[in-house]
């Protein structure tokens, strides 16, 4: 009994250090960012109705463009996202529109429990109605990976 503990602490070990770090890959860079680094350096907020917390949320984190700038040194225009939980999305011409990342929400870090460490969100909701949750498929949660596609 006490090896299975033993292995299953070590696995979690294992699982939140790899959680709490961020990869972002350019055609030339690849680095890594811990949660408490990406707290850290957050330089934005936003507040806004949050259409799956269904109420008014205050999100802290980066512009997805001048993250991407100031982390790899690239002007993004088609940026790919994986998270941990599989979910795989490219999105095109980032540089038109007001995407977020997201590391904190109404003044608490993001974690895997509630979506995080990472999440992309749309700051602009372009005359959607925020009580349809269905039309926010680009907002992406626990983003494990960010590869800029076309610089």
């Amino acid at each position: 009994m006490k090896t299975i503990m033993v292995f299953c602490c070590i696995g979690l070990m294992a699982l939140s250090s790899h959680v709490s770090a961020l990869t972002l890959v350019s055609e030339d860079k690849e680095i890594s960012l811990t949660t408490a680094q990406l707290v850290e350096q957050a330089n934005y907020t936003h507040e806004m109705y949050g259409p799956f917390r269904r109420q008014t949320t205050l999100f802290e984190g980066f512009i997805l463009t001048d993250f991407l700038k100031q982390q790899l040194g690239v002007n993004a225009t088609s940026v790919r996202f994986i998270a941990f939980d599989g979910y795989d999305l490219t999105l095109n011409n980032v540089d038109q529109r007001k995407l977020m990342l997201v590391v904190k929400e109404n003044g608490e870090v993001l974690t895997v429990r509630n979506h995080g460490p990472l999440r992309l969100i749309e700051t602009d909701l372009g005359g959607h109605d925020p009580k349809n949750i269905s039309l926010f498929d680009d907002w992406v949660w626990m983003i494990k990976r960010i590869e800029v596609v076309d610089e």
